[in-house]
């Protein structure tokens, strides 16, 4: 007897009148290109559905105000590298001083009290060499964080793959944290939700069929997992299929449904 594949299920009971499970095309490996900071404008340096290398430039954000202020960290710096310099030179007019004051007295033609203001200037100049260099590391630090800062403002692709989704304008504000753009790769799986009364249906391993959405014909998939939870909101549990021979053509978000196969159906 010539054999017959094995049939779709019969439609689940919960007033959805199509048969299976409602799914989606989802990408195997995502990354949303996120602004670090707030900026007046993002500039974008790719297109919706360009292919990107890891590490190439994205987007780059507005840095104008930035740099000012990375130009102002550096004349500050400048200026407690000068306060160094003037402290070192303070304090060696200071010890000139105190060994002047040091043979005066030794001399017995000096006073103490001189003595004892040379050493209290000298110690004076060596806490003002003290500050001038930590308010100089300060502003050393500052700098080296503004760079770091500027560096962020250009976004680089963190996974090779093409660009699905742009979303904003090219010129427009962008607020901190939020997405610029977002790359894809890996090509695409099936995700779809199985209702509460239908738990068991599939498990992993199975053979099902995939209709999707505008497309003639099923594909084959075999599900892969299969969540142990329930999720109490929705009354589905979620599950994922990998898809065998998939067309090169499909793309991510495209709704279709999993068909569960009947064993032994005629």
């Amino acid at each position: 007897m010539e054999s017959v594949a094995a049939r779709p299920a019969a439609p689940d009971e919960r007033g959805d009148e199509k048969p299976g499970f409602l799914a989606a095309l989802t990408p195997k490996q995502q990354a949303d290109i996120t602004a670090p900071y707030t900026s007046a404008s993002a500039h974008l340096a790719v297109k919706l559905g360009e292919t990107v290398t890891a590490g190439q430039v994205v987007a780059r954000l507005d840095d104008r105000q930035l740099r000012q202020e990375l130009d102002a960290a550096r004349a500050q710096l400048r200026t407690a590298q000068a306060a160094i310099l003037q402290a070192q030179v303070d304090r060696r007019g200071a010890e000139v001083v105190l060994e002047r004051e040091k043979k005066a007295v030794a001399a017995n033609v000096g006073s103490p009290a001189d003595l004892a203001s040379a050493h209290q200037a000298v110690a004076k100049a060596s806490a003002a060499i003290a500050v001038a260099h930590a308010t100089a590391d300060e502003r050393a630090t500052h700098i080296a964080q503004l760079q770091a800062h500027l560096a962020e403002m250009t976004l680089t692709a963190q996974i090779a793959g093409n660009v699905a989704l742009v979303y904003l304008e090219d010129g427009a504000r962008v607020e901190e944290g939020r997405p610029v753009i977002r790359v894809i790769s890996g090509g695409v799986y099936v995700k779809f939700a199985i209702p509460a009364d239908r738990i068991g249906a599939v498990k992993p391993g199975d053979t099902v069929d995939v209709s999707v959405d505008r497309r003639p014909g099923l594909l084959t998939a075999v599900v892969g997992h299969v969540s142990p939870e329930l999720d109490a909101v929705a009354q589905m549990i979620i599950a994922d299929a990998e898809l065998v021979n998939p067309p090169a053509d499909l793309q991510p978000g495209t709704v279709c449904r999993i068909l569960p196969r009947v064993p032994g159906a005629k």
